[in-house]
């Protein structure tokens, strides 16, 4: 793979202050700079572990994985299940999906996105780790290909047409960028690497990741967490026996335990039983997006984004999930919401909605990889090839044992294809998954096909007049 260098203004690397995050972990006792000069900022262990703990904390941001990257699925997904109810005009052109290339939550994903791979790219330079003493070494390496391979399979779904099994994906992707950038005089401008290329990447940097980290490593990536990215990133590509033997593994291996209810892996100050990986949020030091847009409680919440009432039709009426609270008053906080959804409160203009409760809290965890989502995955693999018979359960057993936690009645086997697709969407719903499993199934959205060129991001249009080598999408250009 050729190395490229990021076109980029930047001379500092960024690490915000984590004050005050609960972890088990020495990493939250070395203080983070708000800024560091870039050829001094890695000079020392402290500093390197001080950047790391910044590199967690920029994935967590509003713009990445703290929620735009779920907002993006959720509303291209949408065909009427949610609404979008708010006035920001961002929102709004992904769920008509005709998003613009000034769109600035667009921009500010592309731009940030690459700023944590620069600053990954940065902890991963050779003479970086030869600072380390050896355990340090394999944990500070795995963490940085952890954060950047998850990174770029999330911006190469986002910007680029869907992967397709069996065939040599030559579509654009998004720019791979190995190499530090440390100085102006570094940059140089970069095309697009194909998908294919992207998820090559990808997967040796999420395959390095879950063969050096440990199996715990306190609130921050493990083997476990890469091995579910791996999961996803293979079932994406209908790598059907691999995203199995990922999924078995966290599941036979990890010791993770489905919460009593549904609701219980939501709304945490701590870790769940259920937890993979979570994002760690307080009240020193949060990302509170999600519980802003999809809440309506009192002192959190705009309600934006209103769940239609025949989307709980869907649920059996004994499933918790599907389980409605409407004896909501105007002082409930998430504290006083005891179903998945209720009906919104607070003085805000768009109370009175339905909203999801789980995203509920400013302070609270933000869940990214739940042990209920390795069942749907394996059941799913084990399903679609014959030829795949990895774990204990049958699919039947794997759907009906998230079915259980709910309290939903039990599906008989042999399950069909249609109930596994059914019971991830029941399960996952308003976690960021949608969109990606519309794609890999081949389901049109709405009125457009899987496939169709206003159901991928355009390339920011800022990016595209400074670096003549960037490819528009060609929708963004043509229509088409």
């Amino acid at each position: 793979m050729k190395k490229h260098i990021l076109y980029s203004k930047s001379l500092i690397l960024l690490v915000s202050l984590f004050a005050l995050l609960v972890s088990c972990t020495e990493k939250l006792d070395i203080k983070p700079s708000q800024s560091i000069e870039a050829d001094v900022a890695l000079t020392s262990p402290d500093r390197i572990k001080a950047a790391l703990v910044g590199a967690y904390l920029d994935a967590r941001s509003l713009t990445l994985f703290g929620s735009y990257f779920n907002e993006y699925s959720e509303l291209y997904a949408t065909t009427g299940d949610m609404m979008f109810i708010g006035t920001y005009t961002q929102p709004r052109e992904f769920e008509e999906k005709e998003a613009t290339t000034t769109n600035t939550y667009v921009e500010s994903t592309w731009l940030d996105a690459y700023n944590l791979i620069n600053l990954c790219n940065s902890l991963l330079q050779d003479e970086v780790l030869a600072l380390l003493d050896d355990d340090d070494r394999d944990l500070v390496e795995g963490e940085a290909r952890f954060l950047r391979g998850w990174t770029y399979f999330e911006i190469t779904r986002l910007f680029g047409l869907p992967y397709v099994s069996g065939v040599t994906n030559s579509q654009p992707g998004v720019p791979i960028v190995l190499t530090a950038t440390k100085s102006v005089d570094d940059a140089v401008k970069v095309s697009r690497n194909t998908v294919e290329e992207c998820y090559d990447q990808v997967l040796t940097d999420l395959i390095a990741a879950r063969n050096l980290l440990p199996g715990s490593n306190g609130v921050y990536a493990t083997s476990f967490a890469a091995s579910a990215v791996l999961a996803r990133v293979y079932l994406q590509m209908s790598d059907y026996v691999n995203a199995a033997t990922e999924a078995n593994y966290v599941i036979q291996n990890g010791g993770f335990v489905l919460t009593p209810t549904p609701l219980d892996a939501f709304n945490n100050t701590v870790n769940s039983t259920e937890d993979i990986f979570a994002f760690q949020n307080n009240v020193a030091s949060n990302t509170n997006w999600l519980t802003v847009m999809y809440a309506s409680l009192n002192g959190a919440g705009r309600g934006d984004y209103d769940i239609q009432s025949s989307f709980l039709d869907r649920f059996d009426p004994l499933d918790l999930r599907g389980m409605l609270q409407d004896d909501t008053e105007d002082s409930y906080t998430i504290d006083e919401i005891t179903k998945m959804y209720y009906i919104g409160v607070g003085t805000i203009l768009n109370s009175g909605g339905i909203n999801t409760a789980k995203w509920g809290n400013y302070y609270r965890n933000i869940p990214m990889i739940r042990l209920a989502e390795m069942y749907l995955i394996r059941a799913e693999a084990n399903f679609e090839d014959p030829g795949t018979d990895i774990g204990p359960n049958t699919p039947t057993e794997d759907i009906n044992f998230v079915r259980d936690r709910a309290l939903a009645p039990a599906l008989p086997d042999p399950v069909t294809r249609e109930q596994i697709r059914e019971e991830r969407y029941l399960e996952l719903c308003w976690e960021g998954h949608r969109l990606h499993d519309l794609k890999r199934w081949k389901e049109d959205i709405g009125s457009y096909a899987y496939n169709a060129g206003n159901l991928i991001l355009p390339i920011p249009f800022r990016e595209i007049q400074v670096n003549d080598l960037l490819e528009q999408n060609s929708w963004y250009l043509t229509g088409k």
